[in-house]
Parts: C-alpha cells; structure tokens; sequence
C-alpha cells in the first residue's frame, strides 16, 4: 500500500522529464522614466498576472543601456556593475514585505565570488567580464587595440546593454519550473 495516491505520483516520460507545455507569452513593460541619477529609487511593479499565466524563473529582469560618453575619458565600469548599482531590495507581495535588505550589492558581489567560472563565463549581461571587455564596453580611450578580437566581437553583440536580474529567492526556489 502506498503513501501517496496514484492520481498525484509523477508520472515522468523521459523525453519530458522537468519540463511543461503550454502557450508561451512575453510581456514587456517600458517606463515612463528613461535615466535615474545616482541616488535615485527606481520601483519596478511586475504586472498581475491572469489565470493560468505564471512567472518563469529567470525571465523578470531590467534591462538598460549605460552611456559614459560624458566624464573622463579613461573612465570604466567595474567588475559586476548591475550588482553594484542596487543598494537596498525590496521585494512586496499583495502589500506585504517579504525580503528587505540594506547592502544588498555587497551581499550579491560576495555571493558571485563563488559562481563556477562556467557560470561567470554567461553573465556578460550583469557585467561580469573581463577588464579588457570592461574598456571596451565603455569605450575609454585607453582600451586595449590588439589581440582582443573576441572582446569586440562580444562588444558588437552587447554594447552598452546591461540588466538586473529581479528573480527573488520565492520565485527561483518555487518557482514553474522548480525540480
């Protein structure tokens, strides 16, 4: 006799083992803002969602451009920048506060300190690349010109597109996809 029902056991097809099929939409939300100063809070509001729509770990992210055009000439960003830029997370659900953290760049820096170089390899968009592709990027005037053919080829494809990751620790842990 067994503990769970047999209309809830998995029921898992090796072809299909950890995935689902169903309609696929993609929401894009612009704001009426376009640059914040330093300083500035930025709210992000992820829209309600409808009946059997859900929110796929890993798809809520800012996306943005920086433009250092003006300042110093040799000015770049540094390693990791979009962790950087977030001082405080927030994250509310139906009015109540479910994480809120004071140093949260400090946190997320340490906490990438440990990713497999694999892992860094795939976070060109956070900014987390090489010196070389860092001067690039912001195309100081004392960027390196030779032998970083694969740093401009990784420019041209990403410029100055940047973005933050707004997954919460409920969404990726418990999320759609979630083994």
């Amino acid at each position: 006799m067994s503990l769970v029902q047999a209309n809830l056991r998995p029921t898992h097809n090796e072809k299909n083992l950890g995935a689902m099929k169903a309609e696929r939409a993609v929401k894009r939300v612009t704001f009426d803002r376009s640059e914040a100063s330093p300083g500035a809070t930025v709210y992000v509001a992820v829209p309600k969602l409808n009946e059997n729509e859900v929110l796929v770990p890993g798809s809520l992210a800012l996306l943005f451009n920086i433009d250092l055009s003006e300042g110093h000439a040799n000015n770049f960003l540094v390693q990791n920048v979009t962790r950087a830029l977030i001082d405080r997370l927030v994250v509310k659900y139906a009015g109540k506060t479910l994480h809120d953290t004071v140093g949260y760049d400090i946190f997320k820096i340490w906490e990438d300190l440990f990713l497999s170089q694999e892992e860094r390899d795939n976070m060109i968009l956070e900014g987390i690349q090489s010196e070389d592709l860092c001067k690039i990027r912001s195309d100081v005037g004392d960027k390196k010109t030779s032998r970083v053919d694969a740093e401009n080829m990784l420019n041209k494809v990403y410029g100055t597109k940047y973005r933050i990751r707004l997954d919460h620790q409920i969404l990726t842990d418990h999320g759609v996809f979630y083994p």
